[in-house]
């Protein structure tokens, strides 16, 4: 008997999860397919949806795959989901079966840092889907091998580029999310009103088209900063939706009534302040770092918290802009505090051409993180043998 393990948070299922377990199945000839919702999946931040709810999408979904099943264990378990444990249970379960582990290639490049890999090795063996955007395997396999002694089975069927992550901004901001995920998972998602976030679609109707289009490109950015940087992802995704929605609000407007402008800000970024003003006055914010991330965006300043780094740097470089050196700034996201400091740098060498008026909240948050970038080199000099 065949039985492959398909494990994830399923935070939605989406589109390719069902594809990948097709594919699986359809190539390995299991007898079944086991997916398996996490009740907190390692090296990730909780879910967004109830255990209950992921569970359920799971089932709506998974029901269009042949012989496949959808197990509670991991949910019933609670704590982290180790998949070691999980592949336990199965091997009891199912103690002739052949068992086999299914992973996307962006999980492949983590498994060296997973909790017990080699026991997990000696119960299943690791079968791969390649996604398009993840980095080639190229020389991947020959590392694999060495570490384990083992290699892996790549599935001859390529992923879109699909995250659960992409799908639940994507329901927050009300956009189209059919091309994503199965319509059984999207009735649900409805009825149930999940990954909603307070106020984000009411922020998006003062905003024109181009720049509704801006802010759902520095959503879905801030959202992926927000999963690697351990920031909880609803919060950056009403920063995010907001931060422009006072770009095109006149200063007479009725939300702006009480408003009073900083002084010595320039015109072109006042609106990170009245933005802020439009959260918590019309949208009912109040959660202090949301309405902090809205008022720095565009100048930044000194000492940020890490929401309002994501939400600045998410509007600097979402993948709609196309300025010189973009591609070489965004290779910095991997570090905030050194993204900060190499985006500040080329702002102010920006403005310093007479390309518009420095303001001096950007200049003081420039000095700041180039004093943390110095810093950081004389501390990488002085590890040196």
């Amino acid at each position: 008997m065949k039985i492959a393990i398909f494990g994830g948070s399923f935070d939605p299922v989406h589109a390719e999860h069902v594809n990948m377990a097709r594919a699986a199945a359809e190539t390995l000839g299991t007898d079944k397919l086991i997916a398996v919702p996490a009740y907190i999946a390692p090296h990730k931040h909780g879910a967004a949806a109830s255990p209950e709810d992921r569970l359920e999408m799971a089932r709506l979904a998974f029901s269009q795959v042949k012989n496949c099943e959808v197990s509670a264990y991991e949910c019933n378990a609670g704590g982290i989901s180790y998949t070691y444990l999980t592949l336990g249970y199965f091997r009891r379960r199912y103690p002739d079966a052949e068992l086999y582990l299914l992973v996307g290639s962006d999980m492949l490049r983590d498994f060296y840092t997973w909790r017990e890999p080699e026991t997990i090795l000696s119960l299943a063996e690791l079968v791969v889907c390649y996604r398009e955007g993840d980095a080639p395997l190229k020389g991947e396999q020959l590392r694999f091998q060495m570490k384990f002694r083992k290699k892996f089975r790549l599935l001859p069927y390529t992923g879109r580029n699909i995250s659960s992550t992409r799908a639940r901004v994507l329901c927050a901001l009300g956009e189209d999310v059919r091309p994503y995920l199965p319509e059984s998972v999207i009735d649900y998602i409805e009825a149930r009103r999940l990954y909603r976030v307070d106020g984000v679609k009411a922020a998006l109707k003062y905003l024109k088209p181009a720049r509704k289009k801006h802010t759902v490109r520095v959503a879905l950015l801030a959202a992926e900063l927000a999963r690697k940087n351990g920031c909880p992802e609803g919060k950056i995704v009403q920063a995010a939706a907001m931060h422009d929605a006072a770009k095109n609000l006149p200063p007479e407007a009725p939300e702006l009534a009480g408003f009073t402008p900083p002084e010595g800000i320039p015109a072109p970024v006042l609106h990170q302040f009245s933005g802020a003003y439009l959260a918590e006055h019309t949208f009912g914010v109040q959660d202090p770092e949301v309405l902090d991330a809205i008022r720095y965006h565009t100048t930044g300043r000194p000492n940020m918290g890490v929401a309002e780094k994501i939400v600045f740097l998410a509007d600097m470089l979402e993948n709609g802009r196309d300025f010189p050196h973009v591609e070489k700034l965004r290779s910095y996201l991997g570090d905030l505090n050194e993204c900060m400091y190499r985006c500040l740098k080329h702002q102010v060498k920006y403005l310093r051409k007479g390309k518009g008026e420095l303001c001096p909240l950007t200049l003081q948050a420039y000095d700041y993180y180039a004093r943390l970038h110095a810093a950081k080199k004389r501390g990488e000099k002085g590890s040196r043998p």
